[in-house]
């Protein structure tokens, strides 16, 4: 990066990418770009759904909307040899879409399936590229399989829903974690409610096995829900923040709780950041909605506390200063039931562990 160069921006959707909804938030990315000699352009990589034989089909799709609806030079770029994994292939093969990469201001990721994404981006130059594409002022959008490919940890979305394949993660492509530290599984569709008669949200997985996945999550991992046609664009050179579309985004800390940022909601991406800091010393356990008490650490002699107190307090002051009353009173009564004592004062909110 150079002195010149402000970093861009990830822009994570739940779903919708490429429809109404979502058509006014690509236009303001476009128009907020940096000013360049040059026209700005978008590059969309089909690895995602490149197994479809409505391939070139789906590629045509993306590119007629961003030129059409968004008013932005569109190149569709993918990898050859689709049977096999990105990172088998001769560094040749990827030079395409390496330079494809270089050249555009705007990189879409979209549809498909995330494991396939994985397997077709995962290992190779293209993520390096990505991230450092990112830090040079390019803006990445990167909606439903993709934003679940992009975090620590990734749901075989297809494998669990559709094969019936035992709840597991898969070890994603970690752009967000390499952009901001943070150690997320992002799920996208959070809200979907398709199934009608079963439960189809948390990416069409379910309430139930989503908390089987949360047990097993990495320490100091956390979930990162986006609602569908809903999106988060987290803006490295502004250190911004933003929720943008129809819902909400929610934050979820196993054995903590969770909170949402909904519709129109900024804050600084320290704030942000600072939301999942409790996760580093969260057991996991059954998640709790700031809705009831929520679920928190044992304590006794010898526990220290301090960390999750800390970072409760600081979700809490983040809650009220969005009016999310429920969620701060949730997370009064987590903190209290740590056995702390805390006392709200002008400059702030003071604690004490009860003797």
């Amino acid at each position: 990066m150079t002195a010149e160069t402000a970093p861009g921006r990830i822009v994570l959707i739940g779903s919708g990418e490429i429809g109404p909804s979502m058509a006014p938030l690509h236009r303001s990315l476009v128009a907020s770009l940096p000013k360049r000699s040059t026209p700005s352009s978008l590059v969309a990589l089909d690895g995602s759904y490149d197994f479809q034989t409505n391939r070139a089909e789906m590629g045509e799709k993306i590119a007629v909307f961003f030129r059409s609806k968004v008013g932005i030079p569109t190149t569709v770029i993918g990898l050859p040899e689709t049977d096999r994994a990105g990172a088998d292939l001769a560094p040749s093969a990827l030079a395409p879409t390496i330079a494809g990469l270089n050249a555009a201001d705007l990189i879409f990721l979209g549809p498909g399936s995330p494991s396939r994404a994985l397997r077709r981006w995962g290992g190779t130059p293209i993520i390096e590229q990505l991230i450092a594409r990112i830090q040079n002022g390019a803006t990445l959008i990167a909606s439903s399989a993709a934003a679940a490919a992009s975090g620590r940890c990734t749901i075989p979305v297809y494998e669990i829903y559709k094969a019936g394949t035992n709840p597991v993660w898969l070890d994603g492509l970690d752009i967000i974690g390499a952009l901001t530290g943070l150690a997320v599984a992002v799920v996208p569709h959070w809200n979907n409610n398709e199934g009608a008669t079963h439960d189809t949200s948390r990416c069409f997985i379910g309430e139930g096995r989503l908390q089987q996945l949360e047990r097993v999550l990495p320490d100091g991992a956390a979930i990162l829900g986006i609602d569908e046609h809903s999106a988060l664009t987290i803006d490295l050179g502004a250190n911004s923040v933003t929720v943008g579309g129809k819902g909400a985004v929610t934050i979820r800390i196993p054995g903590i709780g969770e909170t949402a940022m909904h519709s129109g909601a900024t804050e600084s991406l320290s704030t942000f950041v600072a939301r999942f800091g409790a996760a580093a010393g969260a057991p996991r356990a059954t998640i709790a909605t700031t809705e009831a008490p929520l679920s928190v650490p044992a304590t006794g002699a010898g526990v220290d506390v301090s960390v999750a107190v800390e970072q409760m307090i600081a979700l809490r002051a983040a809650a009220r200063a969005e009016r999310r009353f429920s969620d701060a009173d949730a997370l009064r009564a987590a903190i209290e039931a740590l056995g702390v004592e805390l006392v709200d004062e002008p400059t702030g909110a003071r604690w004490s562990l009860r003797a």
